[in-house]
């Protein structure tokens, strides 16, 4: 049985060779794989974080050309043709709301150019939500939710929610 023992002894020694080498290896390739792995995903992250910061720009200009710079031509330039409005008032597509806002922009009311008071931006994916503080025409603030869905660098989809904002409050919090 003695000459068995070296040659177990030998298999046992290359085992743990050959085992040591394989990991190695392996444990390279792993983090070669890691390394190229955290590499992509850095650069789709800061991709996705350069169109998000993209979106809230786009909803942002949008917003303020339209509505405070009173500038109907922001329909054209930031409004996809086939827009989906989920406002019950308002009709899908682009010319419908190009007729519908020149009509309230030639109201005396809603002439007056003004800074839009965005309190919040946010976005996630295809998606940016807006919390405006709104003044109307008849002096009545409003706190408007807006969410826009944008799709080809144009908005597509948009949601419109706006409660007017009570003096008294049960809480000290603001709606802003």
């Amino acid at each position: 049985m003695k000459p068995i023992q070296p040659l177990l002894s030998a298999a046992l020694v290359l085992t743990i060779a050959f085992t040591a080498c394989t990991n190695n290896a392996t444990d390279n390739g792993a983090k070669n794989n890691a390394d190229t792995t955290s590499n992509v995903a850095a650069n789709a992250a800061g991709d996705n974080h350069e169109n998000l910061e993209a979106n809230k720009k786009l909803v942002t200009d949008f917003y303020q050309a339209l509505y405070g710079d009173k500038d109907s031509t922001a329909i054209d330039k930031y409004v996809a043709d086939n827009i989906k409005q989920h406002n019950p008032l308002l009709k899908d597509g682009k010319e419908w709301f190009k007729g519908a806002i020149r009509v309230l922009l030639s109201s005396e009311d809603m002439s007056q150019k003004k800074k839009i008071d965005i309190k919040q931006v946010a976005a996630e994916g295809d998606m940016v939500w807006i919390l405006v503080r709104d003044v109307a025409p008849n002096k009545r603030v409003f706190a408007r939710v807006e969410i826009f869905r944008v799709e080809n660098g144009k908005i597509a989809e948009n949601w419109k929610i706006a409660e007017p904002v009570n003096e008294k409050s049960e809480n000290a919090n603001t709606s802003f």
